[in-house]
């Protein structure tokens, strides 16, 4: 990969990854609690994590918890 970008969610929410293009949000994954996800982001991609919640059974993001951008050569954890 060239540059893999490595997801932990440890809290009892669902967390949705996206890439910001634009005004647009492109969803790349969710995690619900204890799930892992190494996802393989086009360098200076500008990330968007959100938490979210089950509302009847629709998975609804609210909180904005990190936004970032990936760099060239860099390894994230989060």
């Amino acid at each position: 990969m060239k540059n893999p970008v490595f997801f932990v969610n440890k809290k009892d929410q669902i967390v949705f990854i996206y890439r910001i293009y634009d005004n647009c949000l492109f969803q790349l994954g969710s995690l619900k609690k204890n799930e892992t996800v190494i996802l393989d982001i086009p360098n200076d991609s500008y990330l968007s994590v959100k938490r979210g919640n089950l509302i009847g059974e629709i998975l609804v993001p609210n909180e904005t918890i990190l936004e970032t951008t990936s760099h060239p050569h860099n390894h994230y954890h989060f």
